[in-house]
């Protein structure tokens, strides 16, 4: 699935392939399955953190692990 990834240096959206075959941007169930729209590992909704680079055409951004919540994290304190 192609997302758009905010880039730092660039500071531009560049396409991203990502693996995750359903990433959540909202859902009702919190329990519901869901992949991270990083790495692809599915987890509940619950369980997930809003990501700092992976955006919708309008800033909305897609649910994320926390391992890759915590990688963008360290990625925007280096360049912010």
């Amino acid at each position: 699935m192609i997302l758009q990834k905010w880039d730092y240096r660039s500071r531009t959206y560049k396409p991203f392939e990502s693996p995750a075959q359903n990433p959540s941007l909202f859902v009702d169930d919190l329990l519901q399955l869901v992949d991270c729209a990083n790495c692809g590992k599915e987890l509940e909704a619950g369980d997930t953190y809003t990501s700092k680079t992976i955006h919708t055409n309008i800033g909305f951004g897609y649910g994320v692990c926390e391992s890759c919540y915590e990688e963008e994290i360290k990625e925007y304190k280096s360049h912010g």
